[in-house]
């Protein structure tokens, strides 16, 4: 499972079932299976922070440095937590393998209910009060007021994981159907179709949202359509491979990883190439005001790594950082990157991509951290998900 926060009107973040260049996994481990080595580890954790053992632990963490980050609280899920968590209103949400959903309090990780996943294989998106469950080929909406599910819409095809919502309208697309990538705008009341938008034959993204349009990836094509009707407002064509993620919105610029070598940075508003690199993108790039931050491989057989911030304006680049940052996540003035041998969690300063603390969350690689204001939300893989709060942040010292 993975799981994704629509903030505002979109989000894009990397899809469940790739397109392109990956980063390669972390190091196989043996493993003692089931829920008995969770507990135990979940037990023996418990006791070195000075905590009792219990599926729920919500007492104040105590402070791995004086000026470094603090552990309010531990969450043990019954089963492992493969995917990452998402945040939102107050409510952290959290899958594991067993089919469970929780919905816990951000504040103290007590649990406000449970849910049954329809899916195992799904992924989460919130937006505007709702969960929207995106499975193979079937969209769930979860209403969170009344915990049940308010519509569903499935395709002839299997469904890209990047959810885009904005207006009243839910934005999904699929690939791999009868008709080739296919672009669905969905009432979000009622999950009725409003339009769809044929994306090419072979590839398809997901949708970013922003400005009143949706920008979408179809074979070798960046496309802008009207938001409200579909109709394309402009396209850039002939891109030099087939697209691979979904695109990510700056203010004025859309940026675009093509074939995992390129990117691609658009005016959002005429579709003009402003610049452009060949790289080797590794994960979906993040943008924070002016600068995107690119994940890149490196080496003969990708075995280096490198992250990549540009003015997301003009391409300049502003620092570049030998660090594998398997997925990124801005929040509070700071830039996390998940660790995809070990799973630890870096915090850089965004504007020199220093590391100004790390915390340790297993060996395992899971889904990219949740973050919010102060507090960092990272699961292990394993049973656990941990609370973090972050010192100030940079310049630090």
């Amino acid at each position: 499972m993975r799981w994704e926060r629509v903030e505002n009107m979109n989000v894009a973040g990397t899809d469940h079932r790739p397109t392109g260049l990956r980063a390669p996994p972390g190091p196989a481990r043996r493993r003692i299976s089931g829920t008995l080595a969770g507990a135990m580890g979940g037990a023996v954790l418990a006791m070195l922070l000075g905590y009792l053992p219990g599926v729920q632990l919500g007492l104040p963490g105590r402070p791995t440095d004086r000026a470094g980050p603090q552990l309010r609280w531990v969450f043990t899920a019954a089963d492992e937590t493969d995917a990452g968590p998402v945040v939102a209103a107050g409510t952290v949400y959290l899958g594991s393998a067993d089919g469970t959903l929780y919905a816990l309090d951000a504040a103290t990780g007590t649990v406000r209910w449970t849910y049954p996943i329809p899916e195992l294989d799904a992924t989460l998106a919130v937006a505007d009060g709702m969960l929207y469950l995106v499975g193979s080929e079937t969209l769930y909406a979860l209403d969170v007021d009344t915990r049940q599910v308010r519509w569903s819409f499935r395709v002839d095809g299997s469904l890209r994981s990047t959810l885009g919502a904005a207006d009243g309208l839910v934005y999904v697309a699929d690939q791999h159907g009868r008709l080739g990538p296919t672009l669905h705008a969905l009432d979000r009341a009622t999950g009725h179709l409003r339009w769809s938008r044929d994306l090419g034959r072979t590839h398809g993204t997901g949708p970013a949202v922003a400005h009143g349009a949706v920008y979408v990836g179809g074979d070798h094509t960046l496309y802008a359509l009207d938001a409200r009707t579909g109709a394309v407002r402009w396209d850039h064509p002939d891109l030099p491979g087939p697209v691979g993620e979904a695109p990510v919105v700056a203010d004025r610029t859309v940026h675009l990883a093509v074939a995992g070598s390129y990117l691609g940075t658009f005016d959002v508003h005429d579709g003009r190439k402003l610049w452009s690199h060949e790289s080797d993108v590794v994960s979906t790039p993040a943008v924070r005001d002016d600068t995107v931050y690119v994940p890149l491989g490196t080496g003969c057989c990708f075995d280096r790594w490198r992250t990549n911030a540009y003015r997301a304006s003009t391409g300049e680049l502003l620092w570049s950082a030998e660090f594998h940052a398997a997925e990124l996540v801005t929040a509070g003035g700071i830039l996390y990157s998940r660790a995809a041998g070990d799973g630890t969690v870096y915090a850089f300063d965004p504007a020199v991509g220093e590391v100004g603390w790390r915390f340790a969350a297993g060996d395992r690689t899971s889904g990219a951290p949740a973050a919010t204001g102060d507090t960092v939300f990272v699961a292990d893989g394993e049973h656990t998900l941990y609370a973090v709060r972050a010192p100030p942040p940079p310049p630090w010292d």
